[in-house]
């Protein structure tokens, strides 16, 4: 084989074979989908780095494996493997998949549409990694072999689609989380997700402190002060403990004691729309 072979093969378009076909074209329904994703955490929630990185990796997969370009169809697998990251590990998604029915982030209709992407995410990433493997198995013969799909690919699919059906039953049947005042050693608790306190509201006696607990790695900063109509409103209520650029993020702190009855608010800068109500009895 000669250099001139070598090098054709590796910077020429070739064309698409199957694998490359499935995993170009899930990538793009996956950066249409990311895209949508990112326009509704903005408006609903402000800016959200991750998803808007996995859409533009998303968006570069879909280019580089389409390309036909077998270097740059390797050098896809890249950003395909930050994207399955993100549908897995990012904290929206993984605090919806943890619990499908929880309308404070997006009930059962956001677990649906992660559980939809991260199939599609599977099966472009998997298919985007064996494209590249059968090409260069294949060698440089440019024959209709490395083109056709392999014999195990009806299987794959298939196994993916029935994870993505048992997913969604799963979810579906599945029992909304309880609402309601926790306790931790006598304090009440309430539980931070990606986006909005466990309950809008919370009464503990006078005296008592409030314990936060984060449940994801997404970083709250919490102040006194509540969201109005879209924009924030720092106010120290009197009586209120002080609460000033306190960061959270897959952690619990404690603040208080409330030694004055009232109703005082407290609300995440990061998250539009993100208010905690103490009223202290």
């Amino acid at each position: 084989m000669s250099v001139e072979t070598t090098y054709n093969n590796l910077f020429s378009r070739q064309p698409l074979s199957t694998l490359s076909k499935i995993a170009s074209r899930a990538f793009l329904v996956v950066t249409i989908l990311a895209a949508i994703g990112a326009i509704v955490l903005t408006l609903a929630a402000g800016f959200n780095l991750d998803i808007t990185l996995m859409t533009l990796c998303s968006m570069a997969a879909t280019l580089l494996v389409g390309s036909g370009i077998r270097w740059l169809q390797a050098l896809g697998i890249l950003p395909g493997s930050y994207v399955f990251y993100i549908a897995f590990a990012q904290p929206y998604a993984f605090d919806s998949l943890s619990n499908p029915k929880d309308m404070h982030i997006g009930g059962y209709g956001h677990f649906v549409g992660n559980v939809v992407v991260g199939g599609l995410v599977i099966i472009a990433y998997g298919a985007s990694i064996a494209s590249v493997v059968q090409s260069y198995r294949q060698g440089n013969q440019g024959d209709q072999e490395s083109l056709r799909a392999p014999r195990w690919l009806p299987t794959a699919l298939g196994v993916v689609v029935g994870m993505v059906i048992g997913a969604l039953l799963i979810g579906a049947i599945a029992q909304p989380p309880t609402v309601g005042t926790t306790y931790t050693n006598g304090v009440a608790t309430v539980h931070l997700s990606a986006n909005s306190f466990s309950e809008p509201a919370v009464t503990i006696a006078k005296g008592s402190k409030l314990m936060l607990v984060d449940d994801t790695s997404q970083i709250h900063i919490l102040a006194n002060g509540s969201w109005q109509n879209g924009t924030p409103k720092a106010e120290r209520e009197p009586g209120a403990p002080v609460v000033n650029n306190l960061q959270l993020s897959g952690n619990s702190v404690q603040i208080g004691p409330f030694t004055t009855a009232g109703t005082y608010h407290i609300y995440c800068e990061v998250h539009s729309g993100m208010n905690l109500t103490i009223v202290v009895q």
